[in-house]
């Protein structure tokens, strides 16, 4: 009994082993019967086939039929005692996909020597399989490219020619590769390049590495001096290290090259009449632009602009003054008097300009003619200042008048309106509240006319701020407007009038507040920015400004209130700009207004 349990762990222990063997092992391995009956497979067959082992057990090999015949007769030959190694299938899965194996086969035989079982071993060979195919399609695609190149390539070993593509041939003027294969390189370069190939691409071939970009002049078969531009690269060549030349030809090129200096020798003078921005055309077709009239156009070089219509660039509503002035411009030999047009930048910005133009060469078919243009963008905002300017002067010398010749009768009115209203007078309350509105805008215009020596000392901003919330808190309320107040600490302090300041603040968040008669919020943040400045945004839920009156608000008499006088935001702007800050107005229509203030931090905070 322990002899024939013995045996019987030992048959367990090789079956074991045997199992785990098959398993944990690389290759698919399946048995089958002399009948085509699988007996067993490991689980890489599973992976590389795709049937589970319950699927197949005790089935036929599943096979395509073309796989059938060929097994069938490798089958055959086992049987009949040939040995049959490794060989090449094509095998097909489970779901339909091929893949490419080594197929080791081995006989297994009873005590007789017949065959009972063949043991069948596959190796995947797909991804070697897929490198090959793709080596050898990578290579035809690299004659083909070579072949067909429209750039000439020279192949040569010990500067001695292997190798010509077709396009190398036409450029060295030959009719067939025996005129070029087994010359000499050297037999084609102009003498004086010669010192070119040793010092440049054989020394870079010894380091295994690109050469730069060479300009040479070869000789044709028939003797003509071309130019090229080349490049050597290393690469083996029918396993010979050579070197490939990568040739362009570049005579074109240096004739093109030849005449634009010509051009631009021409040119040159032009570019000395005039430090203003400067245009070419002919025919209207822009020949030459200077480097202020790129600038100028919001370009970056002269190519974008050459070519194109000379008419691109200005309003379509000066078509008709520019074509005129190109047919009298050729007739005169003066400048044409300076007029003032729109031109058009490369961002479709206009800009106001003054041009004259000149004809230069009047002698050629197609005449060229010279543009001047002055850029007009600095007077026009200096005029638009002075304009501005005009309007402060006129409402300062009024408010002085004003304040002298209206605060004292204002006085008196008010105090004998307060005794008739102690007399139960009617509609004496209407005339106080008139008297009072007369007497603030007064103030405003004292506010604004008046010279003030401004003392500045260190504020903190938001305590400021909050200050004023707190004065401002009953007509909110009035309003049903609710402020929030959000701080980024930390905020550095603020040197400033502090009164002023507060003025400022109070002028706006009342008018943010009378923009919402419904009720609403305005959302005041306070944050630092770059470059040592403090910002305040206030953004409300009023109507909003329509685009084309935001301009001119802070204008002096412009408010979009019926009671407006529009100068409380003017005074605003005074101030900040005395504090070396601004302020900005954002606003869209039905869905509120931001406006931004920013002032400078106090110097070491």
């Amino acid at each position: 009994m322990t002899l024939k349990s013995n045996l019987m762990s030992e048959v367990q222990y090789k079956l074991l082993v045997l199992n785990s063997f098959l398993n944990l092992t690389s290759d698919a391995v399946y048995i089958i019967d002399i009948n085509g009956i699988v007996l067993e497979v490991n689980k890489k067959f599973e992976e590389l086939h795709g049937w589970s082992r319950d699927e197949v057990i005790g089935n036929p090999m599943p096979l395509m039929p073309e796989e059938l015949v060929e097994a069938t007769k490798v089958f055959e030959r086992i049987v009949n005692g040939e040995e049959v190694t490794v060989i090449e299938a094509k095998k097909c899965r489970k779901d339909g996909r091929f893949f490419f194996t080594d197929v080791s086969i081995s006989p297994v035989h009873d005590e007789n020597g017949n065959v009972i079982a063949i043991v069948v071993i596959e190796r995947d060979m797909s991804d070697k399989k897929m490198a090959e195919e793709q080596l050898k399609e990578s290579e035809e695609r690299y004659r083909v490219l070579v072949e067909c190149s429209p750039e000439p390539i020279i192949v040569y070993q010990d500067s001695v020619i292997v190798f010509a593509n077709p396009s190398a041939l036409r450029l060295i003027g030959a009719l067939h590769p025996e005129q070029v294969i087994g010359e000499p390189i050297s037999k084609f370069l102009h003498p004086e390049d010669l010192d070119k190939l040793p010092k440049d691409i054989y020394a870079r071939l010894r380091d295994g590495t690109l050469s730069e970009r060479a300009e040479e002049r070869l000789i044709r078969l028939d003797g003509e001096v071309i130019y090229v531009e080349s490049i050597a690269v290393p690469i083996d060549f029918q396993g010979v290290r050579s070197v490939q030349l990568l040739c362009r030809d570049m005579t074109d090129r240096k004739r093109a090259e030849t005449e634009l200096a010509y051009k631009e020798r021409e040119f040159s003078r032009v570019l000395k009449l005039s430090p203003e921005p400067i245009m070419l055309h002919q025919g209207g077709i822009i020949v030459f632009v200077n480097d202020m009239g790129i600038k100028l156009l919001k370009g970056s070089t002269m190519e974008e602009f050459v070519g194109k219509s000379i008419l691109n660039y200005f309003s379509p509503n000066d078509y008709t003054v520019i074509l005129d002035r190109m047919t009298r411009v050729v007739q005169s030999d003066d400048y044409m008097e300076f007029i003032e047009m729109k031109l058009k930048c490369q961002d479709d910005q206009l800009v106001d300009v003054e041009v004259s133009s000149i004809c230069m060469h009047r002698d050629k078919s197609n005449p060229i003619i010279q543009i001047v243009i002055r850029d007009l963008t600095e007077r026009k905002k200096t005029e638009e200042m002075i304009r501005r300017s005009d309007k402060l002067s006129v409402a300062g010398e009024l408010a002085a008048g004003v304040a002298h010749e209206i605060r004292n009768p204002l006085t008196a009115l008010r105090g004998f309106m307060q005794l008739l209203r102690d007399k139960k007078t009617d509609y004496v309350d209407i005339m106080l509240v008139e008297i009072d509105r007369i007497s603030y805008i007064v103030n405003e215009f004292l506010g604004m006319a008046k010279p003030q020596a401004l003392t500045f000392i260190a504020c903190d901003l938001p305590e400021l701020i909050e200050q004023v919330l707190v004065f401002m808190q009953p007509q909110a309320i009035l309003y049903n407007v609710q402020m929030n107040l959000n701080i980024q600490f930390p905020i550095s302090s603020i040197e400033c009038e502090p009164n002023q300041i507060k003025q400022v603040y109070m002028n706006v968040l009342k008018n943010a507040i009378e923009s919402m008669p419904q009720g609403g919020q305005i959302e005041i943040a306070i944050s630092m920015k770059n470059e040592g400045m403090i910002m305040t945004r206030i953004i409300d839920q009023g109507g909003g400004i329509p685009e084309d009156r935001l301009e001119k608000i802070g204008e002096p008499f412009f408010s979009l209130k019926e009671s407006g006088t529009g100068l409380g935001l003017m005074v605003c702007n005074r101030i900040v700009e005395a504090h070396k800050g601004k302020i900005t107005i954002q606003s869209v229509v039905n869905e509120g207004t931001t406006l931004e203030i920013e002032l400078p931090t106090a110097k070491g905070s």
